[in-house]
């Protein structure tokens, strides 16, 4: 134990405390006339190895990350049969549009390239299960199963990497604009191009599909433009207006920061 004092006039200072393996916490010190009051308060901690401390945060982070994904495609999915339960209702703006909101609020969250990836591909496998319970016109209904994972999944993964880039892109753009202007902004024009890239991802999996298989699904396309134009100007609405919303409104309070980037942070410094 090592102490160093300062004294002066009418009070004493204890400028370095150093206590081997512990912590020291200097409560009030005074001096008046022939009586001084010097109270210390000792904490004792435990030792331990520095590799166990990453170990164990290795071990956590990991089940968090886990744990994280797992909640994320449930999301996904409860949303994609909330979808379902709309267009049992009758409603024109049914086809995706709360799927898509989720998707891209999980994919512009943490501003992490994997979870754009894991977020498209989430709404992929969502997708591919839903046409096994509710078969829709343009995928169950027209192509056998093993068709159903080339159009569902590939554009919602594209749609995620879209997403996520455009969003990258444009803050590098809107970089001279306040903090949360520049993130309203770039996570606006990001859920459009990851809405356009999966319209148009989607249509050609069908048309491609639609071609290896000689043309069984005559008029498919017609369908399915059709469905388009009774659905993409809500979907596209709803997820420009939505996305940013929801995004900032989750970073918010899960305290990630305005840019999503806090989880980043707080791993590093760990």
């Amino acid at each position: 134990i090592s102490i160093l004092i300062q004294f002066s006039n009418n009070c004493c200072n204890i400028l370095n405390f150093s206590y081997h393996c512990g912590t020291i916490t200097v409560g009030r010190i005074g001096l008046s006339k022939r009586y001084f009051v010097f109270i210390l308060f000792a904490e004792k901690k435990k030792f331990v190895p520095l590799v166990d401390k990453i170990e164990v945060f290795m071990v956590n982070n990991k089940a968090l990350r886990v744990a994280r994904y797992a909640i994320m495609l449930a999301i996904i999915f409860v949303a994609m049969m909330i979808d379902r339960a709309i267009s049992m209702v009758g409603l024109p703006f049914s086809m995706a549009a709360c799927a898509i909101l989720i998707t891209l609020s999980f994919c512009l969250l943490e501003n992490d390239a994997l979870s754009g990836v894991l977020a498209g591909l989430f709404f992929g496998l969502a997708s591919f299960v839903k046409e096994f319970i509710f078969p829709s016109p343009t995928v169950g209904a027209a192509f056998a199963p093993q068709y159903w994972l080339l159009i569902t999944i590939p554009p919602r993964v594209l749609m995620g990497l879209a997403a996520f880039w455009s969003y990258r892109l444009m803050l590098v753009l809107c970089k001279k604009l306040p903090a949360k202007r520049a993130q309203q902004v770039s996570i606006c024009v990001a859920a459009l191009v990851g809405c356009i890239v999966n319209t148009v991802g989607f249509l050609s999996a069908v048309q491609l599909c639609n071609v290896i298989t000689g043309g069984v699904a005559k008029g498919l396309l017609a369908v399915i433009y059709g469905i388009l134009l009774t659905n993409i100007l809500p979907e596209y609405l709803i997820a420009a207006i939505g996305t940013p919303l929801v995004v900032a409104g989750v970073r918010k309070g899960l305290k990630l920061g305005i840019d999503g980037n806090n989880g980043k942070r707080a791993r590093k410094q760990a």
